[in-house]
């Protein structure tokens, strides 16, 4: 005696399928997934709109817990926190070299204008002193 319809059957055997994350068609690993009926649908091999409470009341009960299941192990996941706590301290360590690097880069180029201003100087007091003319020898190699 069959229990289930062949279709219905069919979207049991996807829903067991998306619970172990042994999928043919949907990507459980994706942060955006989620246990929903259109994506038991797919993971069938049918399209959107497939599953309703209506005709498979069971099923969608099943999806809803499946996903209440997620979110309640899935938020409270460590591996999860951990990520976001690494992410917060590259990011910190990122900012805190952009700043280092700042900070050196302006002394660099203030240093820069000083010897371009004093070699400036330098070069209009020579001609000024001189009354000659500065004449620029090419770097020979």
């Amino acid at each position: 005696m069959r229990i289930h319809s062949e279709a219905e059957q069919q979207y049991w055997d996807a829903l067991v399928r998306l619970k172990s994350g042994k999928t043919e068609v949907v990507d459980t690993r994706s942060t955006r997934f989620k246990f929903t009926k259109d994506a038991v649908g797919r993971e069938a091999g049918r399209g959107k709109g497939y599953v309703r409470y209506e005709r498979y009341p069971s099923l969608c009960d099943a999806i809803a817990d499946a996903e209440a299941n997620r979110k309640k192990d899935g938020l409270d996941a460590p591996g999860f926190a951990h990520k976001v706590e690494k992410q917060k301290e590259l990011k910190k360590k990122a900012r805190d070299e952009y700043h280092k690097l700042k900070k050196e880069y302006d002394l660099l180029m203030a240093e820069y204008l000083n010897v371009v201003r004093r070699n400036f100087e330098l070069e209009t007091g020579l001609v000024e002193s001189n009354n000659q003319r500065l004449v620029r020898v090419p770097n020979k190699k």
